[in-house]
């Protein structure tokens, strides 16, 4: 055998077990995927027209978004926003509604038990 195929032989047996997975604790691959925190979903919406949504919270801080929806539903996240109440009001050119909830949030790992983020999702709906 000549000193290079020796040597791809051998690289192979090496690295056979990790390529596989079977029998051998190696490093972790984490993905990237983000947390979503607190998703408000809007139901009832205007088709094209715009959708104002703003969450608060009791100690006073706040986010905003808008939206337009063709399907009457318009999602939007508040990834770094996890109150355990928050006042939500939502407002069209037309309309506008405040509910005040407490987002019942789930803590999970999307890239893996062992990799970062641990996140707190929440999902409210607001029917408009």
């Amino acid at each position: 055998m000549t000193r290079p195929r020796a040597l791809l032989t051998i690289a192979l047996v090496l690295v056979a077990p990790f390529a596989s997975g079977c029998g051998v604790v190696g490093p972790t691959a984490c993905t990237l995927i983000g947390c979503t925190g607190l998703v408000i979903e809007v139901t009832g919406a205007p088709g094209s027209t715009p959708v104002t949504v703003v969450v608060s919270a009791p100690d006073g801080s706040t986010r905003s978004t808008t939206c337009t929806s063709a399907t009457g539903t318009c999602p939007v996240s508040f990834p770094d926003f996890t109150p355990a109440s928050v006042t939500i009001r939502v407002s069209t050119a037309t309309q506008t509604i405040e509910v005040t909830r407490q987002p019942m949030y789930e803590t999970t790992r999307p890239n893996g038990a062992e990799c970062p983020p641990e996140c707190r999702n929440a999902r409210v709906t607001v029917v408009l």
